[in-house]
């Protein structure tokens, strides 16, 4: 059985609600996510469609450095993670995303994880050898999303639950 961990050693996801969609918004254009609505709009819909939203904390400093958030689960057992992190290192972005994605296994009945990226290899979720093994590319969506001035290939990927239970509660071991 997987428990819900929501620190590492370096970070802590906090639970985001309605009173910090202004911050989320702040990291969202600081990063330079075309399409955000205005920001009453954004703060008037935040968390709809969001089983989980968080505020990814960094503990030597304090500070806010993102956010992660995971879709309500679909019938099949399926949902979508997204994590958002302004310049941080390699190590912070391997913490997020290994903490939000066994949250969702450890929380729900969730068969499989979703990622959407623009780089086109899995490292770009901040995993490196031997947890890419656990990271499948599932399609390329050619000419999806328009970022920073381009247009760009979005990459799905997804991480199974027996491929976490083989390799992503070794990481967690690792890193809380």
């Amino acid at each position: 059985m997987l428990f819900p961990h929501t620190e590492s050693r370096q970070i802590e996801l906090r639970p985001a609600g309605v009173k910090d969609a202004a911050k989320v918004y702040d990291i969202l254009f600081r990063l330079g996510h075309s399409g955000l609505p205005v920001i009453d709009r954004f703060v008037d819909t935040f968390g709809q469609g969001l089983a989980a939203c968080f505020l990814v904390h960094r503990k030597d400093t304090g500070e806010i450095v993102g956010f992660s958030t995971l879709s309500d689960l679909s019938p099949a057992g399926h949902l979508r993670a997204d994590v958002h992190l302004a310049g941080q290192p390699d190590e912070i972005r391997t913490d997020a995303v290994a903490l939000t994605v066994n949250f969702a296994f450890a929380m729900w009945r969730t068969r499989k994880v979703y990622f959407h990226a623009v780089e086109a290899g899995v490292e770009s979720l901040g995993f490196t050898e031997p947890h890419t093994a656990m990271v499948e590319a599932e399609a390329v969506l050619p000419k999806h999303m328009y970022f920073h001035g381009r247009v760009r290939d979005v990459h799905v990927f997804a991480i199974y639950r027996e491929n976490w239970d083989a390799h992503g509660v070794d990481l967690l071991k690792h890193i809380v």
